[in-house]
């Protein structure tokens, strides 16, 4: 496939967003979503001479709002509440939800529903309902990796998206961890939109919940190429197999060449990404792609 480039529908979704992150940090402040909206404006008029994708602009946008209003993370409040209702949610769910691997993939692919554009209340509403009646995946590669899974990788990376998510990811975790010798579970670095840190780990008291737990050492939707730290690198070129959460990890990992094989859990939200992957709206995708092989 191509590489992910903005389109027209994703610079009225990163002005909307930039709005958004101006609302959260500073309500009563009316001029903040002004200067935002132009910040915004001029990082998307840049990305048409350098070609950078939609998560590199939202990482610059989210970047200058932070440093003109010296408030470190804007969303800290959002996931917060989105941790409280995921938590309430999964917990509504029998115990023995996703003691397999189809199930704990349907299960963390139904968590991708979380949006940092979506109040949590309404994304997670139906989980417990569309987990019961069965889930579809328009594309669905879970054969792949159960095949790959069979050769005990030695350690694989589970790379996450949105904070709430990590409850509904826990199961197909654990049962990725029996095949391992080591399963990381992948934070951000540092406050990134709505997305999952060691904060939000430390304050739902599940630091210890994981055999290991890393970070990409920056803030940043998806992978930020251009600040990830050496230390993600190392683990990334380390790494036998990928998991990888939601569409902003996807729109930065999949086009990259990565050594490892890699598979995509994720809902597609947007138009941009339903041409790129050829799968309509609200869908699920169960992704493999086979990893770089060494020259």
């Amino acid at each position: 496939m191509r590489s992910l480039q903005p389109v027209p529908q994703c610079s009225a979704c990163l002005m909307s967003l930039a709005r958004d992150v101006a609302a959260l940090t500073v309500p009563e402040d009316g001029s903040l979503a002004e200067k935002a909206e132009g910040i915004a404006r001029s990082f998307l008029a840049e990305a048409g001479y350098n070609g950078s994708s939609s998560p590199r602009i939202a990482n610059r946008i989210l970047r200058e709002i932070r440093r003109i209003t010296g408030i470190a993370d804007p969303y800290q409040e959002f996931k917060a509440r989105e941790m409280e209702q995921a938590r309430h949610i999964f917990s509504k769910l029998p115990d023995a939800v996703a003691d397999d691997l189809s199930s704990g993939i349907k299960l963390a692919a139904l968590g991708n529903s979380l949006d940092f554009f979506k109040d949590p209340r309404v994304a997670l509403a139906d989980i417990p309902y569309q987990f019961n009646h069965g889930v579809s995946f328009y594309l669905d590669h879970q054969a792949q990796l159960e095949a790959f899974l069979a050769q005990k990788p030695r350690r694989i990376l589970y790379v996450t998206d949105n904070a709430g998510e990590i409850y509904f990811d826990i199961p197909l975790y654990d049962y990725l961890a029996q095949y391992s010798e080591r399963t990381y579970l992948v934070v951000k670095g540092g406050p990134a939109l709505n997305d999952l840190t060691r904060a939000e780990l430390q304050a739902a008291g599940l630091t210890n919940r994981f055999e290991a737990v890393a970070d990409t050492g920056t803030d940043g939707a998806g992978i930020d190429w251009d600040h990830v730290s050496v230390e993600f690198l190392r683990l990334l070129d380390s790494a036998d197999l990928i998991i990888s959460k939601g569409m902003a990890n996807f729109e930065t990992l999949y086009p990259s060449r990565i050594t490892a094989p890699s598979f995509y859990l994720l809902k597609v939200k947007c138009e941009p990404i339903q041409n790129y992957i050829k799968a309509p709206v609200n869908s699920f995708i169960a992704l493999w792609k086979d990893g770089r092989l060494d020259e």
